[in-house]
């Protein structure tokens, strides 16, 4: 215990970078950097906090932020088969009142929240990563979202493109460590999986809903870190540079988006999302959602928990996902 609290001191000091240490090796997780046997895509791959995030003016000046800017957080995952996701939000929201947001909660619940996945490439010579959208919160989000990119020990800096008047926001973000005692079980969930189906059915095993259309990916990390992106088809633009009260209410209907680390019970056969962080405001304390689980083939079957029509009959939902990429837990 007291090596392995000496060894986290070290790597949130930066002590071990500056020996020439790598921190995931020297807690017992495989190496995620570039090195004599990676490349530069493995020193992107893994789960990242939001550190800290800045403006520079053209002179490279830091800018002030504005009184009122909230404090954002977040987390930005890169997966070895080429995979990404964000989401960023600020700390300062407020949860509901009710159980469904007003107007004004609805809009708030939007402001400084940033949430899209997608794909990578790397420009190396550029010194620049592309995010390639395939869906995003906001409708009107380009589909090619270009940064430039600095590495310093376990933090990578990625740099939007710059305003017109030379401003440049700058989000640092550290390297959350691989869980060096991951199971076996915990590691099968490790990866992309891709939204196949999504629906309620009752007693008789009939029908009652699906979501057609919907789309989206859950994420779970060598971190024990999860990310979940779902989307619904067919969502409009907003009409100008901040949504309308119905844009916002639409928008939180037709996204879903939490964040955090996940448990498996093996034995009784669950997942247990921990949810940090989440788009929808009526839950913003850490929130634990129980998902029963089955692996079937290349498929993750997640069985929230049962719920009751009028009548008391049982109705049982599945979300079925479809691995992406690469094989569970490799790089």
């Amino acid at each position: 215990m007291m090596r392995r609290n000496l060894l986290a001191l070290l790597v949130a000091t930066g002590l071990l970078t500056s020996l020439g240490v790598a921190p995931d090796a020297a807690q017992g997780t495989a190496p995620n950097r570039q090195g004599t046997n990676g490349s530069l895509k493995d020193r992107f791959v893994g789960t990242w906090k939001l550190a800290s995030v800045e403006t520079r003016n053209a002179k490279g000046e830091v800018i002030p932020p504005a009184a009122n800017a909230g404090k954002p957080t977040g987390y930005i995952i890169y997966d070895a088969a080429g995979y990404m996701a964000v989401s960023i939000y600020p700390v300062t929201r407020k949860k509901y009142v009710g159980a469904q947001p007003t107007d004004e909660e609805a809009q708030a619940a939007l402001t400084g929240y940033t949430a899209y996945f997608g794909t990578f490439t790397i420009d190396e010579k550029a010194q620049a990563v592309t995010h390639h959208l395939e869906g995003s919160l906001n409708p009107a989000m380009g589909a090619e979202q270009r940064r430039g990119y600095e590495f310093s020990g376990n933090r990578l800096t990625l740099k939007p493109p710059a305003a017109a008047n030379g401003n440049q926001a700058r989000l640092t973000w550290e390297r959350v460590p691989d869980q060096a005692n991951l199971t076996a079980e915990q590691r099968r969930f490790v990866g992309f999986w891709k939204l196949v189906s999504n629906e309620r059915r009752n007693q008789k095993n009939d029908v009652l809903s699906t979501n057609p259309g919907q789309f989206g990916y859950i994420i779970y990390t060598n971190a024990g870190f999860m990310m979940v992106h779902m989307v619904q088809p067919n969502r409009k633009p907003y009409a100008g540079a901040q949504p309308t009260p119905q844009e916002a209410r639409e928008n939180l209907r037709s996204y879903t988006n939490y964040l955090g680390p996940f448990y498996v019970h093996e034995t009784d056969g669950y997942v247990v999302h921990d949810q940090v962080g989440s788009l929808s405001a009526g839950r913003l304390s850490p929130s634990p959602q129980q998902r029963h689980y089955e692996f079937v083939g290349n498929r993750l079957l997640l069985h929230p928990p049962v719920t009751y029509n009028p009548d008391g009959e049982i109705i049982k939902g599945t979300i079925t996902w479809e691995r992406v990429g690469n094989a569970a837990g490799t790089r």
